[in-house]
C-alpha cells in the first residue's frame, strides 16, 4: 500500500470509525485511540485486507469492533457481553432529547448496542453486520430487535401520552 493510498483511506474512513467507536464506548478519547489503532493495524499489516472479501470500510469496522470488544473485556473482565442482558434504568427526564437517546444507546448491552449502531447509524444491512461480527443472521436480527425494544421501553417517558 502506497502512502497516497493510505492517506485516501484514512481521510475517507476516519469519521466512520470514530462515530462507531464513540457510540460503542461513549468516550471520545477511547474512540480516538481505537481509530489510531485501526489505522496502525492497516499500516503495519496492509496484507490483512483482501478486496475480494469485502470493502475496506467493512474491514476497518471489523478491526474497530475487535478493539472495542478487547477494551470491553479488559475493563470489565467479569461482565458478560450477553445480548439478552437487562438494561439498567436511566433517568432520561433530566436530559434533553439527544442526550437521552445517547444515554439509552449507551445503556444497551454491548452486542445489542453494536447491532443498533451498525444498522441505524452506519446504515449497514443485516447481512453486512452478520459478516462483520461473525454472527448468524438470525442472531443479528434478534440483537437488533431486542435493542429496539429496549430503546422503546427506555425512551417511552419522553413520548407524549397517547389517550385511548
Amino acid at each position: 500500500m502506497t502512502d497516497p493510498e493510505f492517506h485516501d483511506i484514512f481521510h475517507s474512513h476516519k469519521n466512520v470509525l470514530h462515530r462507531f467507536a464513540y457510540r460503542m464506548t461513549g468516550s471520545s478519547s477511547a474512540a480516538e485511540d481505537i481509530v489510531q489503532e485501526c489505522f496502525m493495524t492497516l499500516w503495519k499489516k496492509p496484507d490483512g485486507y483482501h478486496a475480494n472479501r469485502g470493502a475496506i470500510r467493512a474491514y476497518l469496522l471489523g478491526v474497530a469492533r475487535n478493539l472495542v470488544l478487547k477494551n470491553w473485556r479488559d475493563q470489565r473482565p467479569f461482565d458478560p457481553l450477553d445480548p439478552d442482558g437487562s438494561v439498567p434504568p436511566v433517568d432520561l427526564l433530566m436530559l434533553n432529547r439527544a442526550e437521552s437517546v445517547c444515554a439509552a444507546v449507551q445503556a444497551l448491552p454491548p452486542l445489542q448496542r453494536e447491532a443498533l449502531v451498525l444498522a441505524e447509524y452506519e446504515e449497514m444491512s443485516l447481512e453486512e453486520i452478520a459478516s462483520l461480527t461473525g454472527a448468524e443472521l438470525a442472531a443479528v436480527k434478534s440483537r437488533l430487535h431486542r435493542a429496539r425494544q429496549n430503546l422503546r421501553r427506555m425512551l417511552a417517558p419522553l413520548l407524549p401520552a397517547v389517550s385511548t
